[in-house]
């Protein structure tokens, strides 16, 4: 939660008077906590299939950008998902690029977009509704950044 809270106080403090269009929150003070957050994720957990533990999970970028009503957040990671049930054991793995677009004063999402390639992307595909549920995910945990509003 602290990171949060960081993160939002960087959003609001900052983003207007930085030069560069975007810059690298894993090459900020918030770097560590982020990467330590990835290590503990297992968004291999409810991977249909019985590819259900996690092989690897490795973010490649994570950016904030400004945008004309907010800010941009673009994430970019590896994934690789195992079985870890039976006899003969197998893997998946694919690329995540998700983009969400946030009015800060508002605190809430104003555009989303979620990408999964490879053997991952197709058995999450088979869950349905992967944009709307990972987008109602983040405006839920962005809403608890916020506080009451």
């Amino acid at each position: 939660m602290a990171l949060s809270a960081a993160l939002l106080g960087f959003v609001v403090s900052d983003a207007a008077a930085q030069s560069p269009t975007c810059w690298s929150l894993l090459q900020s003070k918030f770097g560590p906590e982020i990467k330590r957050s990835v290590d503990e994720a297992n968004p291999c957990e409810k991977m249909p299939g019985g590819f259900d533990h996690k092989d690897r999970f490795d973010v490649t970028g994570f950016d904030l950008c400004t945008a004309p009503n907010g800010v941009t957040i673009n994430a970019h990671a590896s994934l690789a998902c195992k079985s870890g049930h039976g006899i003969i054991q197998a893997s998946v793995s694919g690329k995540l690029d998700a983009s969400v677009t946030l009015d800060v004063g508002a605190c809430k999402i104003t555009d989303s977009h979620i990408a999964i390639s490879g053997d991952v992307g197709k058995y999450l595909g088979e869950l349905g509704q992967m944009q709307e549920l990972a987008r109602a995910f983040a405006q839920k945990k962005i809403s608890e950044i916020c506080g009451p509003h």
